[in-house]
């Protein structure tokens, strides 16, 4: 039996969830309020079981009056691979769901993840990702980073620059004056704060997550945000000032993060996803011996029952290189909820 779960109103998800040994922290409640609160979407969690075995598509429906109603699992998120036993249970479980998109009026439905149930589907995007593999001791975990990652994390530590992990909302919301300058520097807006504050309110502040912040004189030069549940880590944003780059910053914020992880039993950490063409974010993940691997999304055109690989409209990279940080947080907080 197929059943559909708000996390948010429904405590019967958590407890769906803990049937999931090592899920990834994008499936928690916490998660599905943290969109809720900060776009409005609405959670429709399909959960069901195959001989006794837990199966899951976490959707969360976007409906805008810019760029449709759809269903997405899950907005904002890397990832989000199906809970499922095998093939069968998974076809089962996406017709109920493409069904309920068609009586909803949806344009499209898009899977994040279940590459391993597609049969060989063309993917509407793919992209890469790292994932590390952490080890209880701090030595043997730093002997395989290589060299020349290493040798960043050691020029940061010479330096006067000093980095601590944070559970405080003042800190996040230094890291999000960096996360402004940085997108700006990438040529997108940044999301709104609000976001920003419910991954605070919801995840941080339940012991789900923490800032990570490296200061030189008072300055705060690179900050970095993680979620985690049980075994398993996220890396889920970075940022820096520009001007501070020499010092290599950004390394020692992600070893401090490593090193804590290690010290609290997380196993695996996903540096997230990144497209093909980032090489040099592509060198900065791969530099920690993080495997690498594809992340392919799959999109259903609703009203014609068919799998679609048409690209994204691109960013106006060129305009939000120029805009304003102030004005940039403006395009933001109006534009985001509509991509979701």
């Amino acid at each position: 039996m197929i059943r559909i779960l708000d996390p948010i109103l429904n405590s019967e998800w958590d407890q769906f969830l803990a049937s999931i040994p090592d899920h990834s922290p994008f499936l928690e409640s916490s998660w599905a309020r943290v969109l809720n609160e900060s776009y409005s979407y609405k959670p429709l969690y399909f959960a069901g079981s195959d001989s006794r075995q837990p199966c899951a598509i976490p959707l969360m429906e976007v409906n805008s009056i810019l760029t449709g109603k759809r269903g997405v699992s899950i907005p904002f998120t890397d990832y989000c691979d199906p809970v499922a036993p095998n093939e069968n249970c998974f076809s089962g479980m996406l017709q109920e769901i493409l069904q309920y998109g068609r009586e909803a009026g949806w344009k499209y439905l898009e899977l994040r993840g279940g590459a391993g149930y597609l049969n060989g589907a063309l993917p509407h995007r793919t992209y890469l990702r790292h994932v590390l593999k952490i080890h209880a001791g701090e030595k043997e975990q730093f002997s395989r980073i290589k060299s020349s990652t290493r040798r960043n994390i050691r020029t940061a530590q010479s330096s006067a620059t000093r980095v601590a992990v944070s559970d405080l909302e003042s800190d996040l919301r230094e890291y999000y004056r960096l996360h402004c300058l940085t997108r700006k520097r990438h040529g997108v807006p940044p999301q709104p704060w609000g976001f920003f504050r419910a991954i605070h309110r919801n995840v941080i502040s339940k012991g789900k997550g923490f800032t990570v912040l490296a200061r030189l004189e008072g300055h705060t030069i690179a900050g970095a945000v993680y979620l985690h549940s049980g075994k398993k880590g996220i890396y889920k944003f970075g940022a820096s000032d520009l001007q501070y780059q020499h010092l290599r910053a950004n390394n020692l914020v992600m070893w401090e993060a490593i090193r804590w992880f290690s010290k609290n039993g997380v196993e695996e950490l996903c540096f997230g996803r990144t497209e093909p063409e980032n090489t040099g974010l592509l060198r900065f993940k791969a530099g920690w011996g993080a495997e690498e691997s594809e992340i392919s999304y799959y999109r259903y055109d609703l009203p014609s029952g068919s799998a679609t690989t048409h690209p994204d409209a691109a960013t106006p990279e060129r305009f939000f290189h120029h805009v304003p940080v102030p004005v940039s947080r403006i395009f933001g907080s109006l534009l985001y909820k509509h991509i979701g």
